[in-house]
């Protein structure tokens, strides 16, 4: 009867060796996923506290019935930010644009100018433009 008890406390103890280790290693790996996703969001905080960005115009041309909207943007902030990642919603609808730059890369202080194309309707309209990081501005024009 001896020889069972110790074949069996030897194997206890092997398996809770064994259970202990993968457990450090689970734990070692979450550990190393929440510091690096602790660090990521730090990052995108103070990306996004040095982001601004300021509509400084909005002009309507009109043209059969649609019209295209010329809309020049400054960023105003520290971050530089990739102008091809805006949002621009008018009246709260995601719409298309263009840009004649040839760099996607905006620099602070850089003012830069963007088109959307046959868009409808008069009177007045709100415009609102948004970083790639959440940061936007908004503006009123008139049709």
């Amino acid at each position: 009867m001896g020889f069972e008890v110790s074949v069996v406390v030897a194997i206890f103890f092997i398996s809770a060796v064994i259970v202990g280790t993968f457990s450090y290693t689970v734990l070692t790996t979450s550990s190393e996923l929440a510091a690096e996703a602790s660090a990521e969001q730090h990052q995108m905080q103070n990306k996004r506290m040095n982001t601004d960005i300021v509509i400084a115009s909005s002009i309507a041309a009109a043209l059969n019935g649609t019209y295209d909207l010329t809309v020049t943007v400054k960023n105003t902030g520290s971050e530089t930010l990739d102008f091809g990642e805006l949002n621009v919603l008018v009246d709260g609808s995601l719409k298309d644009y263009t840009f004649s730059d040839t760099a996607v890369t905006w620099v602070p202080e850089e003012i830069r100018d963007l088109t959307v194309s046959n868009l409808t309707g008069t009177g007045t309209h709100r415009l609102k433009v948004v970083t790639e990081n959440g940061i936007a501005d908004y503006a009123t024009y008139m049709v």
